[in-house]
């Protein structure tokens, strides 16, 4: 025996303001859902049913889902029944038809679902052998108004090529209703729109075989044709010869791979080869006050009703577990693109739905998308703190970025919820151990930045202070040398200590000038030099006959003239060798470093 598999749409706000907000739409797709999988109503299985209301109805999850359903789900006996409540429109280029969905945009067709593409690809292909496709929408937009005939013509929706091919087709059908347009304003009933009231009422009673007590769709249309006015009369495109089941037993059906091809037309509302005969003479005494009770009592928010959303709720997350297994073995596939595609159809499904979340963020660490899959393992986090792995995806993810310590903190956190999770503990040991590598090349660089600090601290200001130091030095070591010549009664411990002193700030200025500064003080260490041979080679030239006469005169002062000279040789040379000497440590010392 076959199933009965549905997928129930309804949306009343749009994000473009160019579709207006609906009133009934998702109180249609709700009461529907509840009546069928209710036991005193349709008594579908609920796990075959499946509802998208509001923002959750995107063009992007829907097509998935009819798709799957279509064709990976459905078996040759099945019976696939769809109702959509919304906006349709077409598109002003090519006057080609389009539902509209929560994230539709008018003057972007595409971001709608075509159905000439819908019918084609899911419907017409799929080997089930049955599909009814019920669409009760507001017809939107200038184009609609210039294609159709009637105020409430429905044919430049599914377009010619479509029309053409359902009539050649058995088992594919097309029903048609109009919510409103920019004549008629959206009607409803009891908190519901009107088609859907009287086809609740329909399914309640009214339109069930008197003796088999099963209801048809056939036996259905006939009823609604009588009961409704001329805006919500169902206009149907496509044909079958066989009654299709709403409730009751479902009549085994036809199990070929291939639907049945027929030369025979569809024809709308009373003269479609839909009606039944046993309703083409029944009044429209259906609608009785009794029937329109029973319909609504199925409608109320009772007990069992309650207990019909939380089954559907449940078999929401049975499809999601579904999608998350089909997710994993195209990843055992290596088939990445497809995995994340079915993952996003069950986050548009369910966007706090944690293992998905969680694989996402794993596939996108792997292919190296790092900054976008930390902003999924972050949603994790929000959405469930205590989730062990979803901390550890982020100190993976942080680490992999360069941010070690805000890594270090998301393991700790992982490792407190799960203290044996053997993953977490080797991300935290690779954590530290960058941790403690990254200090060393830390320490490294404040090293040589201290070095090249130093160096940089050669400026003006510490030039100026170092030839200050080292021409005052200069001076005074030579007068210590000369201050015997002229008084020679000085003690001469007076002139030595000044002259050594002053050589030592010499050689000590140039060597520490050399190596922390470099050749710049190297070459003014040269100058220092050849300032002190300019004074020798000055006392010869100036002082020559009045120092060789004071020799002469007094024979004792040639002691202190011999160590004036030789102070002023050694002020020459010896700073120079030193700053020679720091000069050649700084750059060994550099190159060390370097290497």
């Amino acid at each position: 025996m076959g199933k009965r598999l549905g997928l129930i749409i309804g949306i009343n706000k749009y994000q473009d303001t160019a579709f207006q907000p609906l009133q009934f739409a998702e109180n249609d797709a709700r009461a529907l859902a509840q009546w069928l999988v209710n036991n005193r109503g349709g008594n579908w299985n609920a796990s075959d049913l499946q509802l998208l209301l509001g923002a959750q109805a995107t063009s992007e999850l829907t097509e998935a889902l009819i798709m799957q359903l279509c064709l990976n789900v459905a078996d040759p006996g099945d019976l696939v029944f769809l109702y959509f409540a919304g906006h349709a429109y077409l598109d002003e280029t090519t006057g080609e038809g389009y539902l509209a969905f929560a994230n539709t945009y008018y003057q972007q067709p595409t971001t709608g679902l075509s159905i000439h593409s819908l019918v084609n690809k899911a419907a017409l292909s799929s080997q089930t052998a049955q599909i009814v496709l019920v669409l009760d929408c507001f017809q939107t937009g200038p184009s609609w108004s210039r294609r159709r005939i009637s105020p409430f013509d429905y044919k430049p929706l599914p377009g010619p090529t479509l029309l053409k091919a359902l009539k050649q087709t058995q088992g594919c059908l097309l029903y048609c209703s109009c919510r409103g347009n920019e004549y008629a304003p959206e009607v409803g009933e009891k908190n519901v729109g009107r088609l859907l009231y009287y086809m609740i009422v329909g399914l309640s009673g009214p339109a069930a075989d008197p003796i088999s007590g099963e209801t048809t769709l056939q036996n259905l249309h006939a009823f609604l044709s009588s009961s409704l006015d001329e805006q919500h009369q169902l206009q149907v495109f496509g044909q079958e010869q066989r009654p299709i089941v709403l409730v009751g037993d479902m009549p085994p059906l036809f199990n070929g791979q291939e639907k049945i091809s027929t030369s025979s037309l569809s024809s709308p509302a009373k003269n479609s080869p839909m009606v039944s005969p046993l309703m083409n003479n029944q009044p429209a005494e259906y609608l009785q006050q009794s029937s329109v009770s029973i319909a609504s009592a199925q409608m109320s928010p009772s007990t069992s009703g309650q207990l019909s959303i939380e089954i559907l709720e449940r078999n929401r997350k049975q499809q999601c577990m579904k999608l998350l297994n089909q997710a994993r073995q195209q990843i055992q596939l290596q088939n990445i693109p497809g995995a994340l595609n079915t993952i996003e159809n069950i986050l548009q499904m369910a966007p706090d739905y944690i293992d998905a979340l969680i694989l996402k963020g794993q596939l996108l660490g792997t292919i190296g998308l790092f900054q976008d899959a930390l902003s999924v393992a972050n949603q994790v986090v929000q959405l469930d703190p205590n989730n062990a792995l979803g901390w550890s995806m982020c100190a993976a993810l942080l680490s992999n970025m360069g941010q070690l310590q805000e890594a270090s903190a998301a393991i700790e956190r992982s490792i407190i919820l799960n203290p044996n999770n053997p993953e977490a503990l080797a991300i935290r040991d690779t954590i530290m151990t960058n941790l403690a590598r990254d200090s060393l090349i830390e320490q490294d660089a404040s090293a040589q930045s201290a070095t090249t600090s130093a160096g940089k601290q050669g400026g003006a200001k510490s030039f100026l202070i170092g030839a200050v130091i080292q021409i005052i030095a200069l001076f005074a070591g030579a007068i210590g040398a000369s201050i015997l010549i002229v008084r020679p009664q000085l003690p001469i411990f007076i002139a030595f200590l000044s002259e050594s002193l002053a050589l030592a700030i010499l050689c000590v200025n140039a060597a520490r000038g050399a190596y922390l500064y470099g050749i710049k003080r190297f070459l003014f260490t040269s100058l220092i030099c050849l300032l002190a041979l300019g004074m020798l080679g000055g006392l010869y030239r100036f002082g020559y006959h009045w120092i060789t006469n004071k020799v002469i005169a007094f024979p004792p002062l040639i002691v202190p003239v011999l160590f004036l000279c030789f102070w002023l040789v050694a002020a020459a040379v010896l700073p120079l060798l030193a700053a020679l000497g720091g000069l050649v440590s700084r750059i060994i010392i550099g190159r060390r470093r370097k290497r």
